[in-house]
């Protein structure tokens, strides 16, 4: 696998301890009128202490070609030690959109507590037990306003939106996924909403995934919805059996999509059950008449044995246990870091009031992880959410270069640091013309050809606080 000119930099960041026990769960508690607090306590992040880009790129690349080799070779050999992986789970029980006002009830509360332990204990179940998952739930009961998706009457709860509650939640510790639950569905919600503007029109989204594991940390959000009839309470938790719960491994099964890149191997899309139609090589699943609600799909995939027939022969895909190991938030974590022009017209930076990509006077710290490939991807650190991202995907002489949230096209929002020379690099696209993120100060990041005039070459720099 390619690493491009790694060699040139050093950096500074966090270890992760995949094998670290977790702490012993605790029932959920109420702490107060806003919070909620269930199982689970994350290891609080380590000390920094000084590592290179080329250790860590190495490492996960062991880690991929074990991953690959499992694949290719059909092994399903569990891991030794199961990969420690923890949940922020925030249930928002009052949301609105305009006169639309939603509000969970005491029982879906108490609902949505059931529907993360039966998250938890199911999906460790299905993967063998590969993974351990500790989720932490907690309650929001302050009124959040829901965002209306692009071009479309969908409702959600955008990252943005409740990002100050994330941060509080998880304090310096270290979480590999977000999912945030509202409800807009039951007698209350409909008694109150019926009547007003936008009613049956504007409606929450039954699952959105907005970031997944090729951002800092995965984030999907989603409607509780009512259980279905003989569903709850509980009998075992570690048999899928809610509504709900099959949303939540949807939306979060999303989030490992990426492994398809990284892993340069066939892995299945989320909605492959759907079939050949639309997903060549898979075969169809109906809800509710194969296992509830496309769980046995969902099995198979969490499991690594989903069949596949794109090359003719059957190839079982999906969750392979060596796979497990790369979805940890910090796997490919390669650390903070500034982006220096280096003719010293400023610092590469990125703004949330202003995404398209300038020079400043002032260093902005970017937050580099390497996917795979011998390609990073590049966030502000203070915008965790958002990536350099190539406007539209489009590979033309001139095209800008912004912040964006992820879309799934990898291309655009990855980038190779390639050797310019002294000790410089090249922020160049992966796309065939090899075109590189070019800047003058005062007007925007573009993606021009090598020798273009302006900005080209760029020190990247360990950051320290």
């Amino acid at each position: 696998m390619l690493l491009c000119a790694v060699v040139l930099l050093a950096a500074c960041g966090a270890d992760s301890d995949d094998s670290e026990k977790k702490d012993s769960k605790k029932d959920s508690d109420k702490k107060n009128a806003t919070v909620t607090e269930a199982a689970g306590n994350p290891t609080s992040a380590p000390e920094d202490k000084p590592f290179s880009i080329a250790a860590v790129a190495e490492e996960t690349d062991k880690l991929v070609q074990e991953a690959v080799a499992q694949f290719k070779s059909g092994d399903y050999t569990p891991l030794a030690e199961p990969v420690q992986y923890y949940v922020m789970w925030i249930g928002f029980t009052h949301v609105t959109f305009g006169e639309l006002d939603f509000q969970m009830t005491d029982f879906d509360r108490e609902y949505l507590q059931a529907v993360a332990l039966n998250f938890e204990k199911s999906v460790e179940e299905i993967a063998n037990h590969n993974v351990d998952i500790t989720v932490e739930l907690h309650f929001v009961d302050d009124v959040t306003p829901l965002t209306q998706y692009p071009g479309d009457d969908w409702l959600y709860l955008a990252q943005e939106t409740v990002q100050s509650y994330i941060d509080s939640f998880i304090a310096g510790r270290e979480f590999d996924t977000v999912l945030t639950t509202v409800q807009t569905d039951g007698d209350e919600n409909i008694e109150r909403n019926q009547d007003k503007d936008g009613y049956g029109v504007h409606y929450v989204m039954l699952g959105l995934e907005t970031a997944s594991m090729s951002m800092p940390m995965g984030y999907s959000t989603f409607d509780l919805m009512k259980p279905r009839e003989g569903t709850y309470p509980l009998e075992d938790p570690k048999v899928p059996s809610l509504y709900a719960t099959a949303v939540a491994v949807h939306e979060w099964m999303h989030q490992l999509e990426p492994l398809k890149t990284i892993l340069g191997i066939e892995y299945p899309n989320t909605h492959a059950y759907m079939g050949p139609d639309s997903f060549p090589g898979y075969q169809k699943f109906i809800a509710d008449q194969n296992d509830y609600d496309y769980f046995e799909f969902y099995k198979l995939v969490l499991q690594g044995k989903l069949p596949y027939t794109g090359a003719g022969d059957v190839q079982y895909v999906g969750m392979y246990p060596a796979m497990w190991r790369l979805i940890k938030r910090n796997v490919s974590n390669v650390g903070e870091f500034t982006i220096k022009a280096a003719d010293g017209q400023g610092y590469l930076t990125g703004q949330a009031n202003d995404p398209t990509l300038t020079l400043s006077d002032t260093p902005c710290v970017w937050t580099i992880r390497f996917t795979g490939d011998g390609r990073y991807v590049l966030s502000p650190k203070d915008l965790p959410d958002k990536l350099s991202d190539l406007g539209n995907a489009w590979d033309q002489e001139g095209n800008t270069i912004s912040l964006w949230v992820y879309t799934g096209y990898v291309d655009a929002q990855s980038w190779r640091l390639t050797d310019a020379g002294d000790g410089c690099v090249y922020i160049q696209t992966p796309y065939a013309s090899g075109r590189v993120l070019t800047a003058q100060k005062g007007q925007l990041a573009l993606l021009c050809s090598v020798g273009a005039e302006g900005t080209q070459k760029w020190i990247v720099e360990p950051y320290k606080e």
